[in-house]
């Protein structure tokens, strides 16, 4: 049978490969809906004796029971002796998409088409960042590259301007210093890229009162760019959070008078904030919105919509890939209990890395997600207590000769794991990266000696406190958590103490969990992201 590869791919080369995401992290799936969004915790009822350790989060080296449906079994029919035990009934959505990615075939020509073009593009879009004279115009410029999904095309020009922008921003911003579009947007880009400019440049439009003035609610474009850049605030702005709450109540009242494209962009904002945003998924929504702007680039536009459809290529290749490999391991036969998310893994990958240079990094991590979310319901899902002693015991061991002591429904699960970090060893050496390797492993074992309350139920019981208040801090808590990401973003990019291209994949990260848990559980509800996949992966944009 013939597997499509990507070893000789004639799309762009892999090169540069970071493999940054943090492996144990990739299976904070299970969720309850009513969860706050961004917590990791498992659908699981923790056991009364342990709650009270490390401040409501229980850990040990022995699995524990699940609180999902169970029905008996006699443990003669696994391994051991024991004459009964209890397994947990999984009942998960199955796959919406079947083999429809398995069978991609290359246009071959229409690759050497965009490919060809995008170059020649490229140099009329640098020529035009060179040519636009106004400092401000230049900001425009930079934020509509970033928000079309091509700004990693210009990342050498773009970090130019900024730098020499920040050092003079004192002096060429009082041409706009009054103007409260502006001044959110040189707020907002400068924070994204790590400058920490003083919030302290929005106290220019408070009145005598120490209030927001009531003549900037009619600015709807100045509110809507105030409404963005909030989104940037760190611990200790409380003008920026009196910001939010003005700029929120400004554009309600707003929306019933607006046209209905920017009453739409308006509505987007609001749902799914930009510095939250996924940047894949935030490129095709505002590929949309910019191709009716009367105002538009039509160059800059073009650009935007073919290295799109050039980069979907390459990404449908990779699922084509993946779905082989998912396919091959026949997992979702040997073990009918698991998730079979090849896609959704794939979508999480991506929404980590989109450029073409993480190519590798985006097959390694969607296959790490894949056998992790395997792992995660092999113990949340169906195996007995008994059973996940024995493989928790194999998995400590990391020898194939441990899989005999294992029930026959494990083996393959067993097996897939090892393989994996076999063949993540190999593709480490062709890199003369073998030294990350070993976190794989680490990252494993963890998995399994980790288990983690429910974080509502636990605080409920923590602190004797009602469901929606628990619910009520653990959002707080989310939002104190993403000032922490903003600060440190800041502290770690400017000076240069830590690579941005690694920083920027933490962040998409808290970015995808933003994007997917947002009104349920995006994984293990596959409909909750499925207008995502066919937007990034089925349609190319018409050109």
């Amino acid at each position: 049978m013939y597997h499509p590869s990507l070893e000789k791919s004639t799309l762009m080369p892999c090169h540069g490969v970071a493999w940054t995401m943090p492996l144990a992290a990739t299976a904070c799936h299970g969720r309850r809906p009513e969860h706050p969004v961004g917590l990791c915790v498992r659908y699981r009822k923790p056991k009364k004796n342990l709650i009270t350790y490390n401040n409501g989060r229980s850990f040990g080296f022995e699995p524990t029971r699940c609180s999902q449906p169970r029905v008996s079994v006699n443990q003669t029919e696994s391994h051991g002796q024991e004459p009964e035990s209890f397994r947990p009934l999984a009942n998960f959505p199955t796959s919406l998409w079947g083999d429809r990615f398995s069978a991609f075939a290359l246009d071959t020509q229409l690759l050497e088409k965009y490919s060809k073009e995008v170059e020649v593009l490229k140099e009329e879009v640098k020529d035009m960042l060179i040519a636009v004279g106004e400092p401000a115009e230049k900001m425009v410029l930079i934020d509509k590259l970033e928000r079309l999904g091509v700004s990693y095309l210009f990342d050498k020009e773009i970090e130019e301007l900024l730098e020499h922008m920040f050092s003079n921003f004192e002096e060429y911003s009082r041409v706009f210093e009054d103007n409260l579009f502006m001044v959110s947007l040189h707020f907002r880009l400068f924070r994204q890229h790590g400058y920490s400019l003083s919030s302290g440049v929005f106290e220019k439009f408070k009145d005598c009162n120490g209030e927001f003035k009531e003549t900037l609610s009619k600015d709807v474009m100045g509110m809507l760019s105030l409404y963005k850049a909030t989104y940037l605030k760190t611990h200790g702005e409380d003008i920026l959070d009196e910001a939010l709450c003005f700029a929120k109540a400004g554009l309600e009242s707003l929306k019933p008078h607006l046209s209905p494209d920017l009453a739409e962009q308006v509505a987007h904002a609001q749902y799914q904030p930009l510095q939250r945003s996924i940047p894949r998924v935030e490129a095709r929504h505002y590929i949309s919105v910019y191709e009716n702007d009367a105002s538009r680039n039509e160059k800059l536009l073009r650009l935007a919509k073919i290295d799109f459809n050039l980069l979907q290529m390459l990404h449908k290749k990779e699922l084509c890939h993946i779905s082989w490999w998912w396919k091959d391991l026949d997992l979702v036969s040997e073990a009918p209990y698991v998730r079979d998310r090849a896609v959704e893994c794939f979508f999480t990958s991506t929404s980590a890395y989109f450029e073409p240079q993480y190519s590798l990094a985006r097959l390694i991590l969607t296959k790490v997600c894949l056998i992790t979310s395997v792992l995660d319901d092999t113990y949340d899902a169906y195996g007995t207590y008994e059973e996940l002693k024995l493989f928790t015991i194999a998995v400590h061991r990391w020898d194939i000769n441990a899989m005999d002591q294992l029930p026959k429904y494990m083996k393959p699960v067993y097996k897939a794991l090892l393989n994996l970090h076999d063949e993540i060893e190999r593709e480490m050496a062709k890199q003369g990266r073998t030294y990350a390797v070993h976190y794989l492993k680490e990252a494993a074992e963890e998995l399994k000696v980790r288990h983690m309350a429910t974080g509502v139920e636990c605080y409920m019981k923590q602190h004797g406190v009602s469901k929606s208040e628990a619910v009520d801090e653990l959002y707080e808590r989310i939002e104190n958590a993403w000032k922490d990401i903003n600060e440190e973003m800041m502290m770690t990019m400017r000076p240069a103490a830590i690579s941005k291209d690694l920083l920027m994949r933490i962040l998409n990260y808290a970015r995808l969990h933003d994007v997917g848990y947002k009104n349920d559980d995006g994984y293990t509800q596959a409909e909750c992201v499925k207008d995502h996949v066919i937007a990034l992966f089925v349609d190319p944009i018409p050109v």
